[in-house]
């Protein structure tokens, strides 16, 4: 069974959210496998090695390197991967869970 990760809510403009006075909680999963794919290595100092960068891929036509990183990522933040596939139109499918 998946576990629910609970983490601080950030907005669409990746603001915190408050609510009465206070961090809003809210399952986070969607938010780090988001983070994940849009980071660069290096933007997380603690810990430089993780994320994708997918902008880096906008000229790249080589898809099945951006979807192996993905998938190695996520495994490395602790989710169990399904899949990882890149629609017609660009969108990334992420069936991926926390353990």
């Amino acid at each position: 069974m998946a576990s629910k990760m609970m983490d601080i809510c950030l907005d669409a403009g990746y603001d915190l959210v408050f609510e009465a006075g206070d961090f809003a909680i809210t399952e986070g999963t969607p938010q780090h496998q988001q983070q994940l794919i849009l980071n660069n290595k290096g933007d997380f100092k603690q810990n430089p090695v993780t994320c994708v960068g997918v902008l880096n891929y906008l000229e790249d036509e080589n898809y099945q390197e951006l979807i192996r990183n993905i998938s190695i990522e996520f495994a490395r933040d602790g989710m169990n991967v399904i899949s990882v596939k890149l629609s017609p139109n660009g969108i990334i499918n992420t069936d991926a869970f926390y353990q």
